[in-house]
């Protein structure tokens, strides 16, 4: 009997060791994770504080789900242009990144050439699939983003700021007719919705949802549908 409490105290006083070496493991884990969960925290405050500074400078605003850069100007074509010393720097905006869902490659202007308004300016290759852009001036180009030429998707991922495509000297100030601020917001608000109609239409399916527009996404048209797509919106 004797034995069997000696055992018995063993055991508790093994398992009372595990417990505490536990309790202990479990207390460092603890404190070692608080700088951690702390400095992540900091980090993710910092990561949304910046965001909204850079929406803020950039002008973004959310138009149905889709972005738009008000304080820049926009061409039929959804592409936008920013006034930048004598120069515009063209890109395109969230409504084209929709339609180019996909990039895979973009072929830039030449430093130096002279491009034509309503000409095509830049390829873009989605898959198979390739849209060209029209130049919204006529102009010579002065610099290209040769990252976009390196990474494509940054006309998807940053459209208003890295994903810019190339600056160009305009040869006249035709381009100030083209909207900005509130105006743009109202013709950018009224594509997005004819999108949706061409789409509910060409894929039978419904472009509201709640009075919330819903976009489905280019892979789910056909090679003539998307060409048409484009040729409407991107190359008018």
């Amino acid at each position: 009997m004797e034995a069997l409490l000696m055992f018995l105290q063993g055991a508790i006083i093994f398992v009372a060791g595990l417990l505490i070496r536990l309790l202990l493991l479990i207390a460092f884990v603890a404190v070692a994770l608080v700088p951690i969960l702390a400095g992540w925290g900091l980090y993710r405050l910092a990561e949304s504080a910046i965001r909204r500074l850079r929406a803020r400078r950039l002008g973004l605003v959310e138009v149905d789900g889709l972005v738009l850069a008000e304080r820049r100007r926009y061409t039929p074509a959804h592409a936008w242009l920013e006034e930048t010393g004598g120069r515009l720097r063209v890109g395109l905006d969230g409504l084209a990144g929709h339609l180019l869902h996909g990039v895979t490659a973009i072929q830039l202007p030449q430093p130096g050439s002279m491009l034509a308004a309503g000409r095509a300016a830049v390829t873009v290759a989605c898959g198979a699939r390739t849209a060209i852009i029209p130049s919204p001036v006529t102009g010579t180009v002065v610099a290209v983003n040769s990252a976009v030429s390196r990474h494509p998707s940054l006309v998807l991922s940053s459209p208003y700021g890295r994903g810019w495509l190339f600056s160009v000297r305009p040869a006249s100030d035709t381009y100030r007719s083209f909207p900005t601020g509130a105006v743009a917001r109202a013709w950018f608000h009224a594509d997005e919705t004819r999108l949706a109609h061409f789409l509910e239409g060409e894929l039978g399916l419904a472009a509201a949802d709640g009075g919330e527009l819903v976009l489905p996404p280019p892979a789910l048209l056909s090679e003539d549908q998307w060409h048409r797509a484009v040729s409407s919106f991107l190359e008018s």
